[in-house]
Parts: structure tokens; C-alpha cells; sequence
């Protein structure tokens, strides 16, 4: 048998948990705690008492032993694992692995290793290999738990120590002034770490700033007496003293010449290098890598999109390899054309023999060939670096390039954007003085704009001359206009960003240039099939593309096959020369009905977006279809944009994303050019997202224009779609007699006709609701059972995702509390599968109701909570979780908060709608806690009327009223 998957656990940022793999949610702190707790323990029982207190720190708590047995039993439920938590000895015990620790502390301890062996290049790989496992702060979701704070605190500690060993070895390696920017922000940080302080002064002391190390200890000596009150360690104290002496020891020893691997018979005399007129950042270990790789002869070529700093890296690698004795040839290959000119640079001097190639190889065996900027003369560059390798053996030739030279020998480095850390501290380093200490934010943003690109970076930087950041910061939009001008002292190909640019574009081919304009109104990436759709000929894309991610213009990902995406910088480039080419509208367009194709084909694979995988299918696409339904408003498309809007209505019912599609249908519905069944269902689907959000009169009179449309098209289909959601809007506000009549009509219509089968299904699950709201909990029941088989039967899992939640609520008003929370728990299933963000607070509701009806007040407005907390993240609004959490505060005597919430619900929900019918019932019980009981039996008596007027008969708050009659009248 295949071994049982085992549970794995990260805990090096937030908490992350998958059994074999497979992500398993665990939503609630507590039981992301306990499983933490547990999983530390590494597999060694942890006693009941023990427990308690970590969990919940050192508070008299009742019945301790069953409350770990609940959350034990929760925490099984959600790992899907019910071997991995067992008890034993009086405790719990877990069997997990916590992944991202373990290799962390493995990394750690071979990095203390070469700590021992003085190997700095093994600390600085080791130590680098253990902060990666990081993903921010330890159990960063966690630090409300008493136990969890320390350990998370003890974790980033041991974090920061690493971090110091790895700056400890940059500065062995020669990186004092990269190090000293990232000590810097580490030591604000860490204000009274001393060995950090001490580093910090020795990078500042090496880049020639000794009064600056010197009052960098001063402070440190200043804040151990102030905070501590304490004198520094005798280290400290003695790098003080050194770097007062200005001790010799205190610098690095000059470097060892490399070795080389074969000797010249007479090496050239090293060229010029090109001048750096500003310092070396953000790319520290690349440029370590690549000296390391230098010393071994072979082939080496750096590959990168325009502005990527394949030169600038390559060029300071060749300085410090020159600086050990080793002889350098650089060769400037951007204005040559000619293949005869390309042998005579790299040649020199040997140009003139017969075999001036064999020559050549003779003068440059070991030493080493920098061949900078070869893209557009890469087939010659090819040819004759194979030639010099086979005839030099001890050679090393490195290439900077947009594309590879194909050759087997050949070791591709591709370079990328630069990380956030890297690209903010080249702008720092680059920006005008009193840019310096911007907002950390403001210049993230100003380095992303430009894709981290070190070209881009610099630029944006020296516009800080003439802008503030925050006014920089504001203009990002227009990047390409913003970075035209760049330094007098650049190369005149990358004098700008735009410059770079068009020295790549023109040596793409027509067909190239026209795939790379083309494809760029994609706001969020494509695949080869969306290219080919946009093309001005569909069989140039394959090739085009092909050329493009050769020479670094786009990047290629491999997900669910294969998606292309272009940089910003190169997308805006791009798109200006569509606009150039007088393509912009012809492309929008195409763009347009590729959208509806593609969302079309989506629906029909997989039965009208009834799994997840079709869900999830068109919303990896919604960058795209986002930029082109905006881009649609108020053009010739308008109409087409509609149509993309009608299709994608059930998506975005199916993911609870009322408001963007209200927006949307707010925008478009008055298309120009719409048909009349277009113009009803638009109007009928822009009611019913307007019922979710609440709007309910202008969702009904939406549904009046929409219902006198269809009764002159005499059209079944839409006939059904305005009595559903006209039943559905008057059950949310509060007319739920009204709402009988227009849905018995639908079923009764539906049935009669077989090809109406799921209408019919939607038209008998909002009689449930209905049901339910009238006080008829058992009809409701058999009305979800009927819809829940017929989604079984068709797979839809949005419709058992909701079904399954709408049971669970009739279950509870029935008092059957186990078969209520076993329909939640598989609601839970593919409401997560789905990303339904309105279901999945929803069965928090029914769970909350569970407690309450089982006497746990506490777990109760756990529940609550979290159900509250969803519709706060999602900006949804008021929901029935408001009104139920506000009942149970006022149980707990929470009577203000209960008041807040109350009050916010009543100041949303519309007059005698169901949610305001609903919490009439708490403001009721509010006023009878207030003690206010003059003011409570007039709610009272009006609530009763409201209730008996409406037919509202929810039991949830009909039998709560109905208790308040009792006391009040006692």
C-alpha cells in the first residue's frame, strides 16, 4: 500500500497547511493555533493543561479538557486527516511535518559550518538558502495567540541572526556598500543588536566613512544606557577603539589572482573597460556568481529584455576579474553591422593574417572575451566564438545579449527585473538628495512601474531633479512620456528608456513588430490561441512569438500550458506603436469578440459554468476582460462590451461579485444596437445584482422596464428570467405575499416546458427560501431536496454550494442541528472550490446558530465574526450575520457594540425589508436589556404588526420576539 499522505505545515510567514499537497483550509485561529501548538511539539504529546494555558493564556477557564476536545474535533474536520491528531497522555499529539523549519534549520546549521571553515561563499549561499524559506513574519497570522507571539517572536529573532551572518560573509566577499544599505534598514529595525551595529559601522568604515561608523556606535552606546541601562559588550567596545586607531586589520586583504586554467603564450595587454561614473547596486550576487563562473573557461551568455543591466553587470564582473591579473578584452558590438567588422573587433590586432581567427585564439587563450550587446549580430558572434573556443581551451567569453547564441556550449543567464529590496535601494542610491527617505511605498511603486528594470529605476530616479517622489508617484501612468530623457554620459542606445526600446524594435522583422504591437492590449498576459485571434495574420503569431521571448521582449509561463505576458514598460511601448500603425481600434475589437469567444466556449465545455474549473477557467482571464469591458464604454463596442457583460453574469453570481457586475451592467445596458431580448435580460440580471447589494427599489423598478419589454417579444426564456428575479427581489424587500404569486407562476411555466429544467430548479430553490421566511421551515426543506438531487444529477456545483447552505438554515429551524451542520460542511466544500465568498459566511451563520441553539454563547459569536469579517473584507455590506451578531452580544451583555451594529444595519437595510424585519427582533431584545422596557413593548407591538403585515415568519426571529412577549409581559 502507498504510504498516507503526510500533513505539512509553513509556518514562516502565515500559516499555510496541505495534506499530499493539497491545501487544506483552516479558518479559524484557534485551530490554526492548536495545530501550530501541536506541530512544534514535533510529534510529542502536549497535556490538556499545557495546552489551555498557550491557547488561551493564564485566565481561569471552565472546562478546558472539553473545549481542546471540540477544537480537536474542528481541527480533524479541516485537515481531512483524522489519523495525523491523536490523543494521548492525557494531551493531544500530532504527526506533521512543519516543511519550511526543517529546511530552514538544515540550511542554518550547514551554514554554521562554513562559519567554522572561514568559507564565506558556503555562509552567504546556506544562510540565503534558510531566510528564502520566509514568506514574512513567523505565524504572522497567529500573534493574538499568548504561546504564538513568543514563538514568533523568537523565529524572526533567529531570522535576524541569520540575516547578520549572511551580511557577514558580503562583507568578507568585498560588498561592503550593497551590505551597508540592507545593515542599515536591519539596524532600525533592531536598535540594540550589537553585532548588527558593529557591521554596519565596519561597511560604513570600508566605503570610506569612519565618522559615520563612529557615530553609528556612538548611538548604540547611547541607546544601551538609556533603554538597558548597560554598557556595550567588550566587542563593541573594541571595534570602537579599532576604527578610532583606523586599525589596518579592520580592511580586506587585496584578492588572490584567479586561477587560470591554461597560460598564454603572450597575453594582450587588458583594453580599456567601460568607465562606471556611479556606483554598483542591486545585484550583488549575480555579479559574484558570474566572477565565479569567469573562472572556468566555456561560454557565457547573459540574455535580458532592454534596460535589464546584462552590460553593466557584465562590465563589472570584467573589472574585478581584471583587477586579479587576468587579461580582459571588452568588445562594443552595438554599431557594428558587418560580419567582416565583427571578426576585425573581435580579433584586433590579428585581423590582418591569414587565418586571423587562429591568431586570435592563440593571443586569448586564458584570458577573457566580453562581447557586449550581440543581439543584432548574433549568427557571426556564434560562428566565430566557436571557432575561438575549439582553437583556445583555456578561453572564457562572456556575451551580453536580447537572445542566446544557440550554441551547445553555450551557459544561458537569463537576467530579471531586479527584487523590491535591490530596485529601492538603486533609486535611493540614485534619486536627488532631498528625495532621500521618501515614502518606502510611493517609491515600491515607482520601481514597479518601470518592471524593476535598472535602466528604468534610473531613470525615474533622476527625474526626482525636477519631481517630487509623491508627484512621480502620481504620474505612473505615464511612464513612457515621463522617461525619455535619460544621462549625457549613456550610451546613445540607452539614453532612454524609449531609446533601449526602439534599438530592440528595429531589429525585430515586420511580421515580429506587428505580433509584439498586436498582442500588447492584453492587460493580463495571453495564450498563443488569444494571439493569433488579434493577429493581422494568425500564422505569423507561433513564430513571432517564438523570436520575442528569444530576444527577452515578453517572458513565457508555464501555467495550464503556455501564457506570455510583456512587461509593462515593453506593453506601453507597444502600445504606442499600435496607435502609431492606426491598428488601436481594429485590435480593441478583435480583442472584444476573442472575449466573447473565449468566455462563450467556457460555458458550452463544461454545461453553463456549473464546476469550478470553469469558474476558476474565466477568471484567470479577468485582467483581460476587466480592461476590455472598461475600454468598450461609450464606443462603437458598447454593444459587443454588453453581450461579454451577459455572459459573464452567472461567473460572477457564481463568485458573489454583485458590485462589479452592477457596475458594469450600469455602464452598458443602454447599448446602442441592442436587441430587445439583449436589452430585458440586461435589465433583468442588473436588477438582481442590485437585490444582493441591497438596492431594492431600483432593482424592482429596473424589473417593471424590464417585465413590460418581454410582454411585447412574448418570449418564454424571458418571460422566466423576470418572474424569478422579480420573486426574488420582493422576498429581500419584505413583500414576500407578492413574491408567491410571481413564483408560482415561474414553476408552474417552467414545468411546462422541458427544455426549462434548470429554471425550474432555481424558481423551486427560492420557494424554499420563501418557505422559510414565511415560517414553513419543513416545506422549505423539501424544496431544497428537490433542487439539491437536480444538482447532483447535473454537476452543478454552484447550485449545490447554495442549496446545500439554504438547507442547512431550514435544518436549524427544525431543531435538527447534526444534519444542519452536515449540509454546511459540504456547502463549505464547493464554496471554496468555487471562491463564493457570499456562501461561505453563510454556513458561519448557520454554525453560529448551531451554538446558540446548543447554549455556547461563546462559539456563537465566534461564528458571527468571522461571518462579519468576510463582508467587511469583501466590502459587501450589511448582512444577516450583522443582526445575529448583534443578538448575541446583547446576550453576552455586549450592549453598546450590540447598538453600533444594530444602528448600521437599519441606517443600510430599506424599510420593512426582510433583513430590517429580521432585526427588528434585536432591537427589541436590545431595549429590553437597556432596561428601556417602555421603548421595548412598543417594538414589540409594531414588530408583531410588521411581521403579521409582511407574512414574515422566520422562526430564527420569530421565536426570539416571541421570548422578548414573555418576559416583557411577565
Amino acid at each position: 500500500m502507498p504510504p498516507e499522505p503526510q500533513l505539512e505545515i509553513l509556518v514562516l510567514g502565515p500559516l499555510v497547511v496541505s495534506l499530499g499537497g493539497v491545501p487544506r483550509p483552516v479558518d479559524r485561529p484557534l485551530e490554526r493555533a492548536l495545530l501550530v501548538r501541536l506541530a512544534l511539539a514535533d510529534g510529542l504529546p502536549v497535556p490538556d493543561q499545557r495546552l489551555a494555558a498557550d491557547l488561551w493564556g493564564d485566565v481561569e477557564l471552565a472546562r478546558p479538557t472539553e473545549r481542546l476536545r471540540v477544537l480537536a474535533s474542528r481541527l480533524r474536520a479541516a485537515i481531512d486527516s483524522p489519523e495525523s491528531l491523536t490523543r494521548a497522555n492525557g494531551g493531544y499529539a500530532l504527526s506533521a511535518r512543519l516543511t519550511d523549519l526543517v529546511a530552514a534549520r538544515a540550511a542554518a546549521e550547514r551554514m554554521h559550518v562554513a562559519v567554522r571553515a572561514g568559507d564565506h561563499h558556503a555562509v552567504r549561499a546556506a544562510a540565503g538558502n534558510a531566510l528564502s524559506q520566509w514568506r514574512g513574519q513567523s505565524l504572522a497570522d497567529l500573534r493574538s495567540i499568548p504561546y504564538a507571539a513568543i514563538e514568533g517572536e523568537q523565529l524572526d529573532s533567529w531570522r535576524v541572526d541569520l540575516q547578520v551572518e549572511r551580511l557577514d560573509a558580503d562583507l568578507a566577499l568585498g560588498a561592503a556598500a550593497e551590505a551597508g544599505r540592507e545593515l542599515e534598514a536591519l539596524a532600525a529595525e533592531n536598535p540594540l543588536h550589537e553585532r548588527l551595529w558593529c557591521l554596519l559601522a565596519l561597511a560604513l568604515y570600508r566605503t570610506g566613512r569612519q565618522a559615520d561608523a563612529l557615530s553609528r556606535l556612538a548611538k548604540l552606546r547611547s541607546r544601551l544606557s538609556e533603554e538597558l541601562g548597560v554598557d556595550p559588550a567588550p566587542d563593541t567596545a573594541a571595534m570602537e577603539l579599532r576604527l578610532l586607531r583606523q586599525d589596518p586589520t579592520l580592511l580586506l586583504a587585496p584578492p588572490e589572482p584567479a586561477v587560470v586554467h591554461a597560460a598564454p603564450a603572450a597575453l594582450p595587454a587588458p583594453v580599456q573597460l567601460p568607465s562606471p561614473l556611479t556606483s554598483f547596486v542591486g545585484r550583488q550576487g549575480e555579479l559574484n556568481s558570474l566572477v565565479r563562473r569567469i573562472a572556468t573557461p566555456g561560454l557565457i551568455t547573459l540574455t535580458g529584455g532592454p534596460g535589464s543591466g546584462k552590460s553593466r553587470l557584465t562590465a563589472e564582473a570584467a573589472r574585478l576579474v581584471a583587477n586579479t591579473g587576468r587579461s580582459v578584452r571588452f568588445v562594443e558590438l552595438a554599431p557594428l553591422h558587418r560580419q567582416s567588422a565583427v571578426l576585425e573587433a573581435i580579433t584586433g590586432d590579428d585581423a590582418g593574417g591569414n587565418d586571423p581567427l587562429a591568431a586570435a585564439a592563440v593571443s586569448l587563450d586564458g584570458a577573457v572575451l566580453v562581447l557586449d550587446n550581440a543581439e543584432h549580430v548574433v549568427e557571426p558572434v556564434a560562428e566565430i566564438v566557436s571557432g575561438l573556443l575549439r582553437r583556445a581551451p583555456g578561453l572564457t567569453v562572456v556575451v551580453t545579449s536580447q537572445r542566446p547564441l544557440q550554441l551547445g556550449v553555450e551557459d544561458v543567464v537569463a537576467m530579471g527585473p531586479l527584487d523590491a529590496v535591490a530596485a529601492a535601494q538603486l533609486f535611493t542610491e540614485r534619486c536627488a538628495a532631498d528625495a532621500q527617505g521618501a515614502d518606502p511605498e510611493q517609491v515600491a511603486a515607482i520601481c514597479s512601474a518601470v518592471d524593476r528594470l535598472p535602466l528604468g529605476i534610473e531613470l525615474a530616479a533622476g527625474l526626482t531633479r525636477t519631481l517630487t517622489v509623491p508627484q512621480l508617484s502620481d504620474r505612473l501612468e505615464q511612464r513612457m512620456r515621463l522617461l525619455v530623457a535619460g544621462s549625457r554620459d549613456a550610451q546613445a542606445r540607452h539614453a532612454s528608456l524609449v531609446a533601449a526600446l526602439d534599438w530592440s524594435h528595429q531589429l525585430l522583422g515586420d511580421a515580429e513588430r506587428a505580433v509584439l504591437r498586436r498582442v500588447a492590449i492584453f492587460a493580463g498576459g495571453f495564450t498563443l490561441e488569444a494571439a493569433e485571434q488579434v493577429a493581422l495574420d494568425p500564422r505569423d503569431v507561433a513564430p513571432a512569438l517564438t523570436e520575442l521571448a528569444d530576444r527577452s521582449l515578453l517572458t513565457v509561463e508555464a501555467v495550464n500550458g503556455r501564457r506570455f505576458r510583456l512587461l509593462e514598460t515593453v506593453r506601453d511601448y507597444a502600445l504606442a506603436k499600435l496607435e502609431d500603425a492606426g491598428e488601436t481600434e481594429a485590435a480593441r475589437s478583435a480583442e472584444l469578440e476573442w472575449a466573447i469567444n473565449r468566455v462563450q466556449t467556457i460555458g458550452q465545455d463544461n454545461d453553463d459554468f456549473a464546476t469550478a474549473e470553469s469558474i476558476a477557467e474565466v477568471f484567470s482571464e479577468w485582467p483581460n476582460l476587466l480592461d476590455t469591458l472598461d475600454r468598450a464604454v461609450g464606443t462603437s463596442r458598447e454593444v459587443v462590451g454588453l453581450r461579454l457583460a451577459l455572459l459573464l453574469h452567472t461567473p460572477w453570481l457564481v463568485r458573489g461579485w454583485y458590485g462589479e457586475a452592477a457596475r458594469h451592467f450600469e455602464a452598458l445596458s443602454g447599448a446602442e444596437g441592442a436587441t430587445q431580448p439583449e436589452r430585458v435580460t440586461a435589465l433583468s440580471n442588473h436588477a438582481f445584482v442590485l437585490t444582493m447589494l441591497g438596492q431594492f427599489e431600483q432593482a424592482a423598478a429596473l424589473l417593471t422596464e424590464a417585465e413590460q419589454l418581454a410582454k411585447q417579444l412574448n418570449d418564454d426564456t424571458l418571460t422566466l428570467t423576470v418572474l424569478y428575479y422579480r420573486g426574488i427581489v420582493e422576498i429581500e424587500r419584505g413583500h414576500l405575499r407578492d413574491a408567491l404569486g410571481h413564483l408560482l407562476a415561474g414553476q408552474e411555466l417552467a414545468a411546462a416546458r422541458p427544455s426549462q429544467e434548470r429554471r425550474l430548479s432555481a424558481f423551486t430553490d427560492a420557494l424554499g427560501t420563501l418557505y422559510l421566511y414565511t415560517g414553513r421551515p419543513a416545506e422549505a426543506v423539501e424544496q431544497y431536496d428537490v433542487c439539491i438531487a437536480a444538482d447532483r444529477v447535473y454537476g452543478d456545483e454552484h447550485g449545490l454550494s447554495r442549496g446545500l447552505s439554504n438547507l442547512a438554515g431550514a435544518l436549524v429551524a427544525l431543531g435538527r442541528l447534526p444534519e444542519a451542520l452536515d449540509a454546511a460542511n459540504e456547502s463549505d466544500h464547493y464554496a471554496r472550490r468555487l471562491d463564493d465568498r457570499q456562501i461561505l459566511p453563510l454556513n458561519d451563520v448557520i454554525r453560529g446558530s448551531v451554538a446558540l441553539a446548543k447554549g455556547s454563547i461563546e462559539d456563537a459569536e465566534k461564528y458571527l465574526r468571522s461571518a462579519v469579517e468576510y463582508a467587511v473584507a469583501d466590502n459587501s455590506g450589511i448582512t444577516m450575520a450583522h443582526i445575529d451578531l448583534a443578538d448575541v452580544l446583547i446576550l453576552e451583555g455586549e450592549l453598546a457594540e450590540a447598538a453600533d451594529l444594530l444602528d448600521a444595519v437599519f441606517a443600510e437595510a430599506p424599510a420593512n425589508s426582510t433583513p430590517w424585519l429580521a432585526a427588528r427582533a434585536a432591537a427589541t431584545a436590545l431595549a429590553t436589556a437597556q432596561g428601556d422596557l417602555p421603548r421595548a413593548r412598543a417594538l414589540l407591538t409594531e414588530t408583531t404588526t410588521d411581521y403579521t403585515a409582511s407574512g414574515f415568519g422566520w422562526p430564527r426571529y420569530t421565536a426570539r420576539l416571541e421570548g422578548l412577549r414573555k418576559t416583557l409581559a411577565g
